[in-house]
């Protein structure tokens, strides 16, 4: 059969509307992968990632009091490394009925089974399993004029505890952070470090270094 007499015959129509049925299906399948990708993602990211807003100077100069950052939740799968930026869940202690919002961002310095001391703003850590001190260093801290000032005892990390401190080391009790048992207060007298199950999540380097464009699309 011609071409042009196909045009006009009833199979033309009939595999005219085939196509554009198999058109339409096409589009429509594309169309719900992606809402099917999209709705994953979502899921995905709402129960990995949250955000978190800075308050204060105890993490000065590396992040700014009002910063809007994203933080990866902490699970057992994501567990907070030496280092990281460490978001703490605090509302259950003494000592910091006065935090605003119950939560700390600090720096973890040290976990489980390591030995942590400073002098004259020299940071020095027994990790779990060694015999020798190791100066750690720090690039992130400042001290401003207070480094020959500041000096702790050494700490023992125990069974599930951390070690952490801000990045603003400029002034003695500018922080409330894992030396505070030094520095007691009446009734907010206390002597054990705080829980790795207390933290809340970690901020990747990445989420720092880009918070500006993150902030703006998230917040």
């Amino acid at each position: 059969m011609l071409e042009k007499d196909l045009q006009n015959s009833d199979l033309y129509e009939a595999r005219f509307q085939c196509k554009e049925r198999k058109s339409n299906a096409r589009f429509f399948c594309a169309l719900l992968a992606i809402f099917i990708v999209f709705v994953s993602f979502r899921g995905w990211w709402t129960s990995s990632y949250g955000g978190v807003i800075v308050d204060g100077l105890s993490m000065r100069t590396t992040l700014s009091d009002g910063q809007r950052l994203l933080m990866r939740y902490a699970d057992k799968r994501h567990k907070a490394e030496r280092g990281d930026i460490i978001v703490i869940y605090v509302g259950g202690y003494a000592e910091c009925q006065s935090v605003k919002g119950d939560y700390l961002i600090k720096r973890l310095i040290a976990k489980e089974g390591d030995k942590v001391k400073c002098t004259d703003g020299q940071i020095e850590i027994k990790y779990a399993g060694t015999s020798e001190y190791t100066l750690l260093f720090e690039p992130y801290a400042y001290y401003g004029d207070y480094k020959k000032e500041y000096d702790f005892d050494e700490y023992t990390v125990g069974a599930g505890e951390i070690f952490f401190l801000g990045d603003n080391r400029s002034g003695k009790g500018t922080s409330v952070d894992s030396r505070y048992y030094q520095y007691p207060s009446g009734s907010h007298l206390t002597d054990r470090l705080y829980k790795e199950s207390d933290v809340y999540g970690v901020v990747p380097d990445w989420a720092v270094e880009n918070s500006e464009i993150l902030s703006k699309i998230f917040f």
